[in-house]
């Protein structure tokens, strides 16, 4: 495994200190004991309804061993296939899908996947990194199932830890001056080192990511807003969606392992001012218009005075780039920020669920939702949620996933 001598984060990476040892090693977004009981008290049909497949044909990706911008046809069906399998053989045991996701996952480690970058670094490293996440998280859910032959799980893990080398050697190489150094790019590699830290028993690369997470909301303005995301022009909320993903993935990540990732800040920098902004600026887009009207590299859309809110709908892909909610409703269900966000959403649904997405880990709705709930429902949300409103200061920072 990656060796303890991690370079470290540029971002405030002396500032935090590595625990001796984690807290529930091999855990990673929950506990797994736990939500498989929450699971198993279902009836067979309401697992199906969370966490099956039976709408994937499971078919086999050929390994690319070299990665190029612009060719990621393999990259995206090999992450839907995993994130869908993974789900389906955790949550409810499927065994087909179990032997599809192992016998996948083996055929890439074997073609040596990835391993060969072709063009700009940056784009490509971001690009490996956004398949990491949930292909990390669906080989923690079968890893140690009795199915997985040693030699397979040998294979696996030596590929996955080369590709994590890999990437948390070249964002620690990247000068802090550059902006990926420091923005969405920099939160979602720091997630890729915080899953495998988690799995693996590497406290080193747990510190590395809440390096890269406390230095993320240092920055943060006052009202929440991320400087370098709301900075994107059109795309401004797009982006500060973006990195809250990744900063969710990492805070959830730290918490089943006993962590504050939040330790050390300011009160008025947590995330939950983060998410506050989001959905304060998504109800009234004059309040990013001064930081969007910097225009960087704004993407497709031109106008930053019309913001792009097309990520509160699920795309044609099945895949939804707000899934992280699901995480955040989870684990805060009573601040008033959970409650207008899952109106928000039901607001431009109408299907929210399921919520599946790389950049969350996968399937998070399997993973995270409460079987006797739907937030998004029209009982569960009220108008009033999706309005600006004052900080909920009831609430706690952060608490631990409850291993749903």
């Amino acid at each position: 495994m990656i060796c303890a001598g991690v370079p470290g984060a540029s971002l405030g990476d002396a500032d935090v200190t590595a625990p001796p040892r984690l807290a529930r090693p091999g855990e990673v977004l929950f506990v797994r004991e736990v939500r498989r009981r929450q699971l198993l008290a279902l009836p067979a049909a309401r697992r199906q309804a969370l966490c099956g497949a039976a709408d994937v044909r499971w078919r086999s990706v050929r390994a690319p061993t070299t990665v190029s911008r612009g060719r990621k046809g393999r990259l995206e069906r090999f992450g839907w296939q995993v994130m869908r399998a993974a789900a389906a053989a955790f949550g409810a045991d499927d065994r087909r899908a179990r032997r599809h996701l192992l016998r996948l996952l083996d055929r890439w480690a074997k073609g040596r996947a990835l391993t060969r970058w072709r063009g700009d670094p940056v784009r490509v490293a971001y690009d490996v990194d956004r398949l990491l996440l949930p292909t990390i998280v669906g080989w923690w859910l079968v890893r140690e199932h009795p199915d997985v032959p040693a030699e397979v799980r040998a294979r696996v893990d030596g590929w996955l830890d080369g590709l994590v080398a890999r990437s948390v050697a070249f964002r620690a190489g990247l000068s802090p001056d550059r902006r990926v150094a420091r923005n969405n790019h920099a939160l979602l590699g720091a997630s890729v080192a915080a899953a495998w830290g988690a799995l693996t028993d590497e406290p080193a690369l747990l510190r590395r990511a809440l390096a890269v997470h406390r230095a993320a909301l240092a920055t943060m303005r006052a009202d929440g807003s991320l400087p370098l995301e709301t900075a994107r022009g059109a795309r401004a909320l797009w982006y500060q969606r973006h990195a809250l993903s990744s900063l969710v993935v990492i805070d959830t990540i730290a918490a089943v392992q006993g962590l504050d990732a939040g330790a050390g800040l300011p009160p008025d920098r947590d995330l939950h001012r983060a998410v506050r902004f989001l959905l304060d600026a998504v109800a009234d887009p004059r309040r990013v218009l001064s930081y969007a009207l910097a225009n960087v590299r704004p993407g497709p859309a031109r106008n930053p005075y019309v913001q792009d809110l097309s990520f509160l709908r699920r795309r044609p892909t099945g895949r939804h780039y707000m899934a992280w909610a699901e995480i955040y409703l989870a684990r805060f269900p009573t601040r008033t920020e959970s409650r207008r966000l899952a109106a928000t959403l039901a607001a431009h649904g109408p299907e929210v669920r399921p919520m599946i997405d790389e950049y969350g880990g996968g399937h998070l709705t399997c993973f995270f939702a409460d079987p006797d709930r739907d937030p998004f429902s029209a009982s569960s949300t009220r108008s009033r949620d999706s309005v600006p409103s004052g900080p909920d200061r009831e609430s706690p920072r952060t608490s631990a996933p409850s291993g749903k």
